[in-house]
């Protein structure tokens, strides 16, 4: 499926409770901070549009300026720890109205070396609103992800930080080049990722 009609979804709410006081999502990474690596990434491709749901901005002054700055729509998750469900919701009911979106692309702000051609063969692999493509490291499915606009009311249900791992693991699954589906939950991960 073409980008076009597609909503990119950025997922950087998360409390980051692994990686210690610091925000990780603004910890250095190759000379920038680390969500910049993800979120520019998204917005140099013709995606319909760019959601991001993110802490609010008093947790994430910059974060916010970023998303701004690249032409995001910024959804505000005021509840975190409700887990990644919470944030897929938010994002779903915000692109739910346009009726051209056929489906999102589920993008996570701690996955810093997803190169934009990985991004591109997850959409082309959706064939429809049906369609659920996974990227997988040979193991288990996760996200970058796509699901089609059918399965936004299967979305609309999800709680707690599992995400839509179920839905994914029953998808289409695209092998991913090694090491680019590592996030970065540790300073150590941070450290081994530079």
């Amino acid at each position: 499926m073409r980008t076009e009609h597609i909503a990119a979804v950025l997922l950087a709410a998360g409390t980051s409770s692994r990686f210690g006081e610091e925000d990780k999502l603004m910890a250095t990474l190759r000379g920038k901070p680390m969500a910049a690596h993800v979120l520019e990434t998204v917005a140099s491709m013709a995606f319909a549009e760019l959601v991001a749901v993110t802490r609010p901005i008093d947790d994430a002054p910059v974060l916010h300026r970023k998303l701004d700055r690249r032409g995001y729509s910024i959804i505000v998750n005021d509840r975190p720890q409700d887990g990644m469900s919470g944030s897929i919701v938010r994002a779903v009911r915000h692109v739910m109205p346009n009726r051209d979106v056929r489906g999102i692309l589920i993008c996570l702000a701690d996955m810093p070396d997803v190169p934009q051609t990985h991004y591109n063969h997850i959409c082309l692999a959706a064939e429809d609103i049906r369609s659920v493509v996974a990227s997988t490291d040979g193991f288990s499915s996760s996200p970058p992800a796509f699901i089609g606009r059918k399965h936004f009311p299967e979305l609309l249900a999800l709680r707690g930080d599992q995400g839509a791992r179920a839905l994914l693991s029953h998808g289409l699954q695209i092998e991913a080049p090694a090491g680019i589906l590592r996030d970065i939950d540790t300073p150590d991960d941070l450290a081994t990722a530079g």
